[in-house]
């Protein structure tokens, strides 16, 4: 299921335009929507927000940056319970 069906305020976020995210990472797109409402969402999220420069990838454009914040920032809202306690 798309991100933008599964999520109403990602819908409304994207407005008439397409995700970047699910057009051009689906793979990572169906690891959010497997991990959405879990607290596993966020260990795989800021895996995703941080730059890890040990690593050997070229990152996300900004426009997919910009909407994995975003869905980010709706799950911490929808979800506040599980988020890790620090």
């Amino acid at each position: 299921m798309p991100l933008r069906k599964l999520i109403k305020e990602f819908n409304a976020y994207l407005n008439n335009n397409e995700s970047v995210l699910e057009r051009d990472f689906k793979h990572v797109a169906d690891k959010i929507e497997l991990h959405w409402g879990f607290p596993e969402f966020y260990p795989f999220i800021n895996k995703l927000l941080v730059n890890d420069h040990d690593r050997s990838r070229n990152g996300f454009p900004p426009e997919v940056m910009q909407e994995i914040y975003e869905l980010h920032e709706i799950h911490e809202k929808l979800f506040p319970d599980k988020k890790p306690k620090i």
